[in-house]
């Protein structure tokens, strides 16, 4: 394994080459980055940080959407499917991008980031799901 030092807005972490996600068509916001790794920290947990590997500005705070919502579904669509390069289906990791920086801390369950865990491919996809939105307000359970 080949592993690398990157500076990161949460400070300097190891990454192992094998353990970098890359997202083809970026993130929406942020479409220019395509490399990122996903971080734990025991202090935010249940949060996770989706950090970008280009620029150490940015650091997404991610959860398991199941946390949010325990009923949480979703179907992926062929394209994104072809995007994410056809994962099995039980190799795949959701995650749900929170808001903290809105006056109540939110969490966006309609634009979930997946990544294909065998081939370290992510992307963030937008359901078509009218049961979600962009800002469903976390309860106290996170």
């Amino acid at each position: 394994m080949i592993s690398l030092s990157v500076k990161t807005k949460l400070g300097f972490i190891d990454v192992d080459k094998e353990e970098i996600i890359n997202f083809k068509n970026g993130i929406p916001g942020f479409e220019h980055l395509k490399k990122f790794s996903l971080i734990s920290r025991p202090d935010t947990e249940p949060v996770k940080w989706l950090v970008s590997l280009e620029d150490e500005d940015v650091a997404l705070p991610v959860v398991d959407p199941w946390i949010i919502v325990e009923n949480y579904s979703l179907t992926l669509s062929e394209e994104a499917l072809a995007e994410l390069d056809y994962p099995k289906e039980n190799r795949v990791l959701v995650l749900a991008v929170v808001d903290l920086h809105s006056e109540n801390v939110t969490v966006n369950l309609l634009a979930p980031v997946i990544i294909n865990l065998d081939k370290a491919i992510g992307a963030q996809l937008i359901l078509d799901d009218a049961r979600y939105t962009t800002r469903y307000p976390i309860k106290a359970r996170v």
